[in-house]
């Protein structure tokens, strides 16, 4: 919070030059480094937010209708910096079908996976389950990389398309084949790649989704918050 000021460009000069200012006179140190300018967020149609026009998205109202992670997800995917974005509740509805899908893939994982069968550091690994550990890697040090870099929409748009395209849509419907054939070895290899990368990507999520994320982190008998969780980045 004494590294980064986040704001919208329209007070670049109302307030954030002020803070600078005034940091400077008073204790002759400014209060942050660097300024992140977010564009305002729209109604559907593109026109500002009003209450006498009757467009104005209450975000408590849709929390409570879509959830507060939908909500968030809603707001930082595809909100480039400095760009205003037009949030329609039909952006919000699916997300909330992303947490929906987070859940699934987690009870598909937790009913073909044995937690207590969990080896963290497991390593007999079949040639394509270190295939997938390999890529997954590498999305989530690009990821790391995003923001690192303040691009926290592409950052967002990553996890979202690794869940809904890759993991659920490939990955878990090869899995099912997987364990429904007779190879041992193979079943026990991807078991413990499920479980390992339903691990790293909940924490990854988690600054994006925290409360279904720690939901779904208890629910792999943990012991901890999630949000105290080391980055899944060697």
């Amino acid at each position: 919070p004494t590294d980064v000021m986040e704001t919208a460009g329209d007070i670049l000069f109302f307030w954030v030059a002020r803070m600078i200012m005034l940091g400077l006179y008073r204790t002759g140190q400014i209060p942050f480094h660097t300024v992140y300018l977010h564009g305002m967020v729209r109604a559907g149609d593109k026109q500002k937010m009003s209450k006498s026009k009757g467009n104005v998205i209450s975000p408590v109202e849709i929390g409570e209708k879509y959830g507060t992670d939908a909500l968030r997800m809603a707001l930082v995917v595809g909100n480039t910096p400095g760009t205003d974005m037009a949030l329609a509740e039909d952006k919000i509805k699916a997300y909330k079908l992303f947490a929906n899908k987070l859940w699934n893939v987690t009870r598909f994982i937790l009913s073909n996976a044995d937690l207590d069968k969990y080896v963290k550091d497991f390593s007999a690994n079949t040639e394509q389950d270190k295939e997938l550990s390999e890529k997954r890697d590498t999305l989530l040090k690009d990821i790391t990389a995003d923001l690192d870099n303040y691009r926290f929409h592409l950052a967002s748009e990553r996890l979202y398309h690794y869940v809904w395209d890759e993991l659920a849509a490939n990955i878990l419907e090869d899995s099912k084949n997987i364990f429904a054939g007779a190879d041992d070895k193979a079943k026990n290899s991807r078991q413990q790649f499920l479980l390992r990368t339903l691990e790293k990507i909940l924490i990854a999520l988690h600054p994006f989704m925290p409360f279904v994320t720690e939901e779904i982190w208890q629910s792999l008998e943990k012991n901890s918050l999630l949000i105290v969780e080391k980055w899944p980045v060697k």
